[in-house]
């Protein structure tokens, strides 16, 4: 090969390497596209328009218009993805861990209504007299009765030491309140109200699947042992889900080694299968899990892989139905990207997303009883039923689903003495 072929040989070789690790890079293959960099030049196009020839020169900000488009953009693709700025993305990390700055209260949207759902202890909100089923009506003296929950929520954050005024309606008088209360950084446990229902009966409630909460979940289960536990409610209710890994660990507290705990299928239909490992801290008694409308994601990767084993009876509602895996990127400059990426297939293969997992036994709950639990949740750890009725004007309500779910666990401790392994006895296994 003579020289000058070969300075023409080098260079295309260069190019053709060059291209196979582009195309062989998944976010790099966007750099072969035609159509990716004529959407880029006409984003260009019309920023450069914008820049000159807007009215208003003095609200044109090249950072914040890229910020609204990419928000847009993202979103657009489903309500589970989003583009996040730096402010977002730290919040959204401190949620991920549960940690974060606020009053100490948990808000969502019920009846078209933004109502608090939990006062933790560590807040502001608890220590002012805020209560769980409270609807927000107002904050810092804006009414936000029109707003989204979203719109709520950002109204309430701010920096740790400021100050808030919350306007709240307590549903059972109709009075209104007014709190003002102090913002705080607040670390929260992931498994509580962890107590003996019965002699025999054990109970734990999971708020969320972040780090750790497997740990916290061991710890309380060795501490209802000690109690005397023969079987075990989890309560996932109202829990939104979490960490993937968290939640396949807690799965293999009850699983056999080997048990499928789920699948995960990418868009290319490639699948990824999870299998429950050895865990030095098994149970194998019995176990019902409580799941409602708003048990999502984590919550119904481990309700479904217990059910589909038959490991344990779900009592409740219907779940959420989010059975979507989203990646989280991160970038030099502080910004998130949030982007669903896979969906989660049960044990059995049945698809979550959109669907959610059915409970074995059916237990509904009506509007008035959630609200009213939510009323009672917190201030009956502090007093009698007595003192309750007198301050509320209404007596504590059963919560329906747990007594169904204690009733059935005590059927089940008593048809499970005989059965070492810990499944459910053939009359626990109709559904």
């Amino acid at each position: 090969m003579d020289k000058h072929t070969l300075r023409w040989v080098i260079p295309v070789a260069l190019l053709a390497l060059l291209a196979s690790q582009f195309a062989a890079r998944a976010d790099w293959r966007a750099m072969l596209s035609k159509d990716y960099w004529q959407s880029l030049s006409r984003y260009g196009m019309v920023l450069r328009i914008v820049e000159s020839e807007f009215v208003h020169a003095d609200e044109v900000d090249f950072r914040e218009l890229t910020d609204v488009a990419l928000r847009s953009a993202v979103s657009s693709l489903g309500p589970y993805s989003s583009y996040m700025t730096a402010d977002d993305y730290e919040e959204f990390s401190m949620a991920s861990n549960q940690e974060y700055v606020g009053v100490g209260i948990e808000v969502g949207q019920f009846s078209g209504r933004i109502i608090i759902s939990q006062v933790f202890e560590q807040g502001s909100a608890a220590e002012g007299g805020i209560l769980a089923g409270d609807f927000i009506i107002g904050v810092d003296e804006v009414d936000t009765r029109e707003e989204s929950l979203g719109e709520v929520i950002d109204r309430i954050r701010g920096e740790p030491g400021s100050l808030v005024t919350l306007e709240v309606e307590r549903p059972i008088t109709a009075e209104e309140y007014s709190f003002e209360l102090e913002r705080r950084a607040i670390a929260l446990d992931s498994v509580v109200d962890i107590e003996m229902a019965t002699d025999s009966v054990g109970y734990m409630r999971v708020r969320q699947f972040i780090d750790e909460t497997d740990l916290e979940m061991v710890s309380a289960i060795h501490m209802l042992n000690v109690q005397g536990m023969q079987g075990l409610i989890l309560d996932l209710r109202g829990n939104p889900g979490g960490h993937l890994d968290i939640a396949v660990k807690m799965a293999e507290v009850f699983l056999k080694k080997g048990q499928k705990v789920l699948i995960v299928q990418s868009r290319r239909g490639e699948e990824e299968v999870f299998y429950a490992k050895d865990s030095i801290d098994q149970f194998q008694k019995p176990l019902i899990v409580l799941i409602d409308g708003q048990s999502a994601s984590a919550s119904e990767i481990l309700s479904g892989a217990l059910r589909d084993h038959e490991r344990a009876l779900l009592v409740g509602e219907k779940s959420y139905g989010k059975g979507s895996v989203q990646s989280v990127y991160s970038f030099a400059d502080g910004d998130g990207l949030k982007l669903t990426s896979a969906r989660y297939l049960l044990p059995n293969g049945e698809a979550i997303n959109g669907t959610g997992v059915y409970p074995n036994v059916t237990v509904e709950r009506s509007t008035e009883e959630a609200i009213l639990l939510m009323l009672q949740a917190h201030h009956l750890r502090h007093m009698s039923a007595e003192a309750f009725t007198d301050a509320f004007g209404f007596a504590p309500v059963e919560d329906t689903q747990r007594l169904v779910a204690q009733q059935m666990l005590e059927a089940l401790i008593s048809a499970n003495s005989s059965n070492v392994d810990g499944g459910l006895p053939e009359m626990a296994k109709q559904r």
